[in-house]
């Protein structure tokens, strides 16, 4: 099989087992309240902390439109790799929230990222910077000379995603990530707020990007 076609399945399968985990967390929270906000952050760092290990050698363990776009802007690969990359990625979203769908029927409703009380500016705002931290980190943590993952770098993504989640979960949602909120909002057709969960996490990996570009140019092409 073609490396490239490996790696766009390799991240369907990364991020569908990062959106299983997290929506299932969620769901779990909402029907048994035995999760808690620390609960759903540690879920979301240990499950990202393992991805990273597992095929950051491989693809780079994306997992997240968002770290692909900057890996994109850093010119850390190709165009066509990019847009396979985050094709794959959704689709991996997509499945992991039918099959929470599956086993938890409408629950699955409370997966569904929200801002708190409606407020738009907040929660956009905190996506932003929270992704900012969440890519900027996996940029300096990727191994130069093959734009993969460092060995040691599962476990400062891992930590960041879940302490931002932490912090910010009860606020936004913590997404962080285009296709955790996407599979979700489509499952249950709520995309009431769903933009926010695209541009946000957008404009904070082009600030990163950007920020890493001027700070650490030793690394990029």
């Amino acid at each position: 099989m073609n490396p490239n076609i490996k790696n766009y399945l390799i991240e369907l399968v990364g991020t569908f087992i990062l959106v299983y985990a997290i929506t299932s967390a969620a769901t779990v929270y909402s029907k048994s309240g035995q999760l808690g906000v620390i609960g759903i952050g540690l879920v979301h760092a240990f499950v990202l902390t393992a991805i990273v290990f597992a095929i950051g050698y491989k693809s780079g363990a994306h997992v997240n439109p968002a770290v692909t776009v900057a890996f994109l802007i850093t010119k850390r690969m190709r165009l066509i790799d990019g847009i396979f990359y985050i094709v794959f990625q959704i689709i991996g979203g997509i499945i992991a929230a039918a099959v929470i769908f599956t086993i938890f029927g409408p629950t699955i409703s409370s997966s569904v990222t929200l801002p708190a009380d409606g407020n738009v500016f907040r929660a956009f705002t905190l996506e932003i910077v929270m992704t900012f931290t969440l890519v900027y980190i996996v940029l300096t943590t990727a191994a130069t000379a093959s734009n993969k993952i460092g060995p040691l770098a599962g476990l400062a993504i891992g930590l960041t995603l879940g302490f931002n989640v932490i912090f910010g979960g009860s606020i936004s949602g913590g997404s962080l990530n285009p296709a955790r909120s996407f599979g979700p909002a489509l499952i249950t057709g709520d995309f009431s707020y769903n933009w926010i969960y695209w541009i946000a996490p957008v404009i904070g990996s082009l600030i990163a990007a950007g920020i890493h570009r001027f700070l650490h140019a030793e690394q990029n092409p």
